[in-house]
C-alpha cells in the first residue's frame, strides 16, 4: 500500500466481520466500505468514480463478490440505493469457492451471469488475478479458473499472473517480487482506468 500511495493512489484499508459471521456480511461490511467511499472521496482528494477493490485471500473473494453485485439490495441491507459500482478489481491469492452461507450462492462463479448492467457496460469491471504457483492455501488451479471464468463473461480486459514460487500472503514481505507486483498492478491500474 505504502509503494502505491507513493505513486498517487489514495488507499483506505478496512476491515470486516469473521466468524461467526456468515456469508453474505463479508460483503456486506465491504459494500458499507465501498458507499461511504463513493460518498467522501472528494473530502479526501480521491475521485469517487475510480474506485477499486484490492483483497487478498477472503478478501479477494469478498472483493470479487462486491464487483460482481453491485447495487444488488441482497448486499445492501438498508442502503440499497448506494453506488458500489467499482472501476477495477484485484484478486490476491484469493480464495474463489463457496464459503459458509445463510442461503445465498456464495462463489464469486455464482454472480457471473447476472453482471449486466451493473458496473462497466457488460457488468465486470477490469480484473487482476495474481497467485503463487507454491500457494500452500489455495490451490493455482481456483485461481486460473476464476480467471478463466471471468474471461468468458468478460468483455473488458482480465489480468492472470502466476507468480513462479509465489506463496500465500506473498505482497506481506517487501521483496525485489514484492515490489515488481506493486509495479504491476500501478500499471494494470493506469491501463483500467485510462
Amino acid at each position: 500500500m505504502e509503494q502505491l500511495a507513493a505513486a498517487g493512489w489514495i488507499g483506505i484499508s478496512a476491515d470486516y466481520r469473521l466468524e461467526p459471521a456468515t456469508f453474505p456480511d463479508q460483503v456486506v461490511d465491504a459494500k458499507r466500505v465501498l458507499a461511504w467511499t463513493r460518498e467522501h472521496a472528494r473530502d479526501y482528494g480521491a475521485d469517487p468514480e475510480s474506485v477499486v477493490l484490492v483483497g487478498g485471500s477472503a478478501g479477494a473473494h469478498i472483493a470479487t463478490i462486491c464487483a460482481l453485485t453491485a447495487g444488488d439490495p441482497r448486499f445492501q441491507p438498508g442502503f440499497e440505493d448506494a453506488d458500489t459500482r467499482v472501476s477495477a478489481v484485484i484478486g490476491l491469492y484469493g480464495y474463489y469457492g463457496p464459503a459458509p452461507t445463510r442461503g445465498l450462492p456464495s462463489a464469486p462463479e455464482d454472480y457471473l451471469g447476472e453482471t449486466t448492467g451493473r458496473t462497466s457496460p457488460d457488468g465486470i469491471p477490469p480484473t487482476m488475478i495474481v497467485h503463487g504457483d507454491r500457494d500452500p492455501m489455495v490451490a493455482p488451479a481456483m485461481a486460473r479458473r476464476m480467471a478463466e471464468q471471468l474471461r468468458e463473461a468478460s468483455a473488458d480486459s482480465v489480468v492472470y499472473v502466476e507468480l513462479p514460487g509465489g506463496h500465500h500472503t506473498l505482497d506481506r514481505f517487501d521483496s525485489l517480487r514484492c515490489s515488481a507486483l506493486t509495479d504491476g498492478v500501478d500499471d494494470f491500474l493506469r491501463r483500467a482506468l485510462g
